[in-house]
């Protein structure tokens, strides 16, 4: 397909392969969603194809968050071109179409992804279903019931494709150019549902032996390439190419040399050449076929060259489908070349093909009957609904008249109370004057105690500060105070008095963490967070988070991360992320009375994230409560410590970092929370 098809041999170029790393490398520092689109975007042109899925999905989800809706909807186009074989896939990207805000453009996307999924399922139908899906588009289509353009485009085009799968002949041109028809009414922007029909009408109009329409067709596809590539249709695109795309469209109007002038032969034949030699895919395809070589020398009159290579490549698979024409050039070729064993095994071919060609047009031609003769049966059928119609639609006008009166009898006894009513609206309007200014005065009033929710809100911020401060060193000093009493008391009492020093520090850290946590809650709200992204190995923030929180486990658990984890670099601030896993593992320790809490990790290319899993055997999360433990202030144990904010700061803090922070509602032997990282 011709939208959103480059060249595989972009991807392969070393000089392209550094530019992708490059834009790797840039697309972790840049701020902004734009940014990151538009490198996403290049990276989708230069990676290969079984890369560019991940990427597309990527570009897709970030136009989404950030509602750049052209963006991603020109990714679902490429993305729909790439899944053209998996029908799961198109209804992902048609799900996908509709999380964009309503516009022409999602329209467009829509009917695109909808024609998409129609060549899918043409292409795999078997063919008994072929002509009873056939039947019944024809049905939908003669019921003249389709709500707007797109819906009759979509019907159109997929009526097209099975009638040209059962069927070829005048019925086939009929629905390809009334469907062209439709097409031409959308804008100018509509180029991808445009180059959609042009590439199936080339093929159409071509076996259909309407060789003028194909070329027609073909050309506006090489038009529609060169506006592309030059910015004047889609998005400007520097790293795509359309070399692989073109070489087809070349051979393709090649093979019409009789109807073309000289001058355009030559171009068209200079043309596929050139991109055989800068082109990978093209290079291949024309190996297996030299079709551009044969159609060449056929114009030049240079048989024996044409003779030569049609013996060496008419049996190659890839000229299957284009056998008999070619078996009509070998006999002309063997003919003028008086070489009778190749026109004696060329005329047995193609009469053969030519006798199997008249045997499938005859019953072509049949099925096109039997299909215009259900037309026609669905047409008398839709004239005696009509007509039926028409009857029903006589009584209910007789009926409505009748009503008709009625109710102008009912409008007249309305009107006299209508004037009654008059005299009670004007009073009530004197009223409503009244209530106005009162509302005036309550909007005032109201905008006054917006003023100061916010002058309350910044000394809140202040407080909340400034008490940060205050708390911080009163609990210092009676921590410093309790070990220095401890230090100056005497032997044997020191064990005693070492565990109220413990309980008091332990009290301290808690009632620091709350403070804390108040603290991060404010910055929070004030968008006053930031966040110093950098390349850190993950391994040394997990064991160096477990070591901060091991003095709260109770007796008898365990923990400790996984042994035997190979270390991985991720990019993120570690100041944070060690805030999270602090908070995670605090969380764990008080709610696990015995067995283990662990930390593990492991890689996920797919997302290019890194997933830490903080695992206990404690109490556990119920399913339901899933979402509603990251809510602020929210705790599902009343009598534990703390105020119910520390998983609501440690999912914001991922978010800012690019990852998130979930519960994994799979684990049932306690709980476990899943961190995602960016890797490094």
């Amino acid at each position: 397909m011709l939208v959103g098809a480059a060249s595989s041999m972009v991807a392969r170029t070393p000089a392209y392969r550094m530019i992708g790393d490059s834009l790797t490398v840039e697309l972790g520092r840049v701020k902004t969603a734009t940014d990151s689109l538009r490198i996403l975007s290049d990276l989708m042109d230069l990676r290969p194809k079984w890369m560019s899925d991940s990427i597309g999905k990527k570009i897709v989800h970030t136009a989404i968050c950030s509602r750049q809706d052209s963006a991603g909807l020109d990714a679902i186009r490429n993305l729909a071109n790439l899944h053209l074989r998996n029908d799961s896939l198109l209804q992902v990207d048609l799900d996908n179409v509709y999380k964009f805000g309503e516009s022409v453009d999602r329209d467009e996307t829509a009917t695109f992804v909808r024609m998409m999924q129609n060549l899918n399922r043409v292409r795999f139908i078997n063919p008994e279903e072929k002509e009873t899906e056939l039947r019944r588009l024809l049905r939908k289509a003669s019921s003249g019931h389709s709500s707007n353009i797109y819906d009759e485009i979509v019907l159109l085009h997929a009526i097209s494709l099975y009638i040209g799968e059962t069927a070829q002949g005048d019925l086939l041109s009929k629905y390809m150019d009334k469907l062209h028809g439709m097409i031409e009414k959308l804008r100018p922007e509509a180029y991808a549902i445009r180059n959609c029909y042009y590439v199936q009408a080339a093929l159409t109009y071509a076996n259909n032996d309407e060789c003028d329409k194909s070329i027609e067709a073909d050309r506006k596809l090489l038009q529609a390439i060169e506006d592309m590539e030059h910015g004047r249709k889609g998005a400007n695109r520097r790293y795509r190419s359309y070399d692989a795309n073109r070489y087809v469209i070349y051979t393709r109007l090649l093979s019409n040399y009789p109807r073309l002038n000289g001058n355009e032969v030559e171009e068209l034949y200079k043309g596929a050449m050139a991109v055989v030699a800068t082109d990978s895919m093209a290079a291949t395809t024309n190996r297996i076929s030299m079709r551009p070589q044969i159609y060449y020398a056929m114009y030049k009159k240079e048989y024996a060259e044409a003779l030569s290579l049609l013996k060496t490549y008419i049996d190659y698979p890839y000229n299957a489908q284009i056998r008999r024409s070619l078996l009509k050039m070998m006999i002309k070729c063997a003919e003028q070349t008086g070489d009778m064993d190749a026109l004696l095994v060329a005329s047995r071919n193609y009469n053969e093909i030519l006798e199997k060609t008249i045997e499938d047009r005859t019953r072509e031609k049949f099925k096109e009957l039997q299909i215009v003769y259900d037309i026609n049966q669905m047409k008398a059928e839709s004239t005696r609904k009509a007509v039926k119609m028409q009857r029903m639609f006589t009584i209910g006008a007789v009926v409505a008249s009748v009503v008709l009166l009625v109710l102008l009898l009912i409008v007249f006894l309305l009107w006299r109370h209508a004037r009654k009513l008059t005299q009670s609206l004007v009073d009530s309007n004197r009223a409503l004057v009244s209530e106005s200014a009162n509302l005036r005065q309550a909007q005032a009033d109201l905008v006054k105690a917006r003023d100061d929710a916010r002058l309350a809100n910044r000394i809140k911020s202040d407080f909340i500060k400034n008490m940060s401060g205050e708390v911080a060193v009163p609990l210092h000093t009676i921590n410093e105070y309790t070990n220095l009493i401890i230090d100056c008391s005497e032997a044997g009492f020191k064990p005693y008095l070492k565990h109220f020093a413990e309980l008091v520090s332990l009290n301290s850290e808690l009632l620091t963490s709350i403070v804390n946590d108040v603290l991060n809650l404010s910055e929070i709200d004030s968008d006053a967070v930031s966040v110093v992204m950098k390349k850190e190995p993950l391994a040394q923030l997990c064991k160096m988070a477990v070591e901060s929180v091991k003095h709260r486990v109770l007796p008898g658990v365990e923990i400790g991360v996984e042994a035997d984890v190979p270390d991985v670099t991720v990019y993120t601030d570690p100041r944070r992320l060690m805030q999270i896993l602090v908070q995670l593992l605090s969380n764990a320790a008080k709610f696990t009375k015995e067995g283990r809490i662990e930390v593990s990790f492991h890689e996920d290319h797919d997302i290019n994230m890194a997933v830490i899993s903080v695992t206990d055997t404690g109490i556990g999360v119920t399913g339901d409560n899933a979402e509603r433990i990251f809510e602020r202030f929210v705790k599902l144990d009343r009598s534990s410590q703390g105020v119910g904010i520390g998983l609501a700061i440690a999912r914001h803090l991922a978010e800012l970092m690019g990852g998130n922070v979930t519960l994994d509602t799979t684990y049932t032997n306690g709980a476990r929370f899943l961190v995602t990282v960016q890797l490094g």
